[in-house]
């Protein structure tokens, strides 16, 4: 059953966690084909103590019409392998146009209608916020998505005309914990491979991040969006230069010293601290 938008005053009762403790993702402007709306960005905001979660979707000419509409598709279980396999193992969907909208679950072999008591939609055709809780999302702490605009035809014996996928390849990844994806892990790369030595500089770069599977055709290495390093040898701070702060000059008398390094990653709004150990040659 189609349920009616929300007014712009209800908007404000979705609000749960500032801005800047968001999920951040980003998708390129102007890549959407055929005339339909243009995904630009997505910030997702979950509140661990209520389990409410708000997406906000942004760019132009978005569910502008009954024809030129946005999806929003979620992957509860984070596994693209589960689900419905032509959506990236989303098993939940919304469907939004400019006057209502569909919640909808996968149950196998068709969307049907699910639980919505929790959901609130409000919106224009640059912005659109949808707030649901994650009971009403298998009480999911960790979960995919992608946003898809899409403009059909006016018959429906004609081929949809035009569509923006948000990513272009798979889907975004968040968890609860992390107010943004979670980094299962890093790669870091030092120099000199070998580990610091006395009197020599010493340099580390986190090289790949590892998020849950997202469902990518085509994967490629994910780099962190920006990185930052503090340190200490033995007990004393060890100032840093270069990017993020990550090259050390090691002293000539520190041999035999213990050189710990806090690398801190940053990606789509989440931060992820890496503690690295060195003994010094």
């Amino acid at each position: 059953m189609r349920k009616w938008i929300a007014t712009a005053v209800a908007a404000v009762a979705v609000a749960v966690v500032p801005a800047s403790s968001a999920g951040t993702y980003t998708d390129p402007s102007g890549d959407a084909v055929g005339g339909s709306g243009d995904v630009t960005g997505i910030s997702v905001n979950g509140d661990k103590s209520t389990g409410q979660l708000v997406f906000q979707i942004t760019g132009s000419n978005l569910a502008s019409s009954n024809q030129n509409v946005l999806f929003l598709d979620i992957d509860s279980d984070a596994n693209p392998a589960t689900g419905n396999l032509m959506d990236g193992g989303a098993d939940y969907s919304f469907y939004v146009d400019d006057e209502s909208y569909d919640f909808t679950h996968w149950n196998g072999s068709d969307w049907v209608e699910t639980p919505n008591s929790t959901v609130r939609v409000t919106g224009n055709s640059s912005s659109n916020t949808i707030s649901v809780n994650r009971s009403e999302l298998g009480n999911t702490a960790d979960l995919n998505f992608s946003a898809t605009a899409f403009l059909f035809s006016l018959t429906p014996d004609q081929a949809q005309l035009g569509m923006d996928f948000a990513p272009d390849d798979g889907m975004y990844n968040y968890s609860f914990d992390t107010n943004g994806p979670r980094i299962d892990s890093v790669d870091v790369h030092a120099t000199p491979a070998s580990g610091p030595k006395a009197g020599r500089r010493f340099a580390v770069t986190p090289t790949a991040l590892h998020l849950p599977p997202d469902g990518r055709a085509n994967p490629g290495t994910i780099a962190p969006e920006s990185y930052s390093c503090s340190a200490k040898l033995g007990s004393k701070r060890l100032a840093g230069s270069g990017t993020g702060g990550c090259t050390f000059a090691v002293p000539r008398k520190a041999r035999g010293k213990k050189l710990g390094v806090q690398l801190t990653v940053r990606y789509e709004g989440a931060v992820k601290v890496v503690p690295l150990a060195y003994r010094v040659r």
